[in-house]
């Protein structure tokens, strides 16, 4: 996926964890979208795993608790998985996309410190 698209998807979503996304991509962070898919539901229980585990070390996610919300409303709709990182501050950026990449569902920062 082109920079510059994936910088327009990102400023078509409202939020603190879309907003970050897309500076740190703005700036340069390394960052891929795969092809394959995933059905929605599937990411929701294990991104809610993912978030009660960096609660439990006082690591929350950015955006967190929408995204998995999002997830889960989403069913069993196929999407595709993404991510950015950044090295300053080191934050890791999780990205789930539509099936044919035209819109960003839900976006996640943690921060890797």
């Amino acid at each position: 996926m082109e920079r510059d698209a994936l910088l327009r998807l990102l400023a078509e979503e409202p939020g603190a964890a879309f907003e970050a996304c897309r500076a740190a991509i703005r700036a340069g962070a390394e960052y891929v979208v795969w092809d394959h898919t995933l059905p929605a539901d599937q990411l929701a229980s294990s991104y809610s795993r993912r978030a009660q585990h960096l609660a439990k070390i006082g690591n929350p996610m950015l955006g967190g608790a929408e995204a998995i919300e999002q997830l889960r409303t989403s069913g069993d709709r196929l999407l595709r998985v993404g991510e950015a990182r950044i090295e300053d501050p080191p934050t890791h950026f999780q990205l789930f996309l539509t099936a044919d990449a035209s819109r960003v569902v839900a976006c996640i920062g943690i921060d890797q410190r």
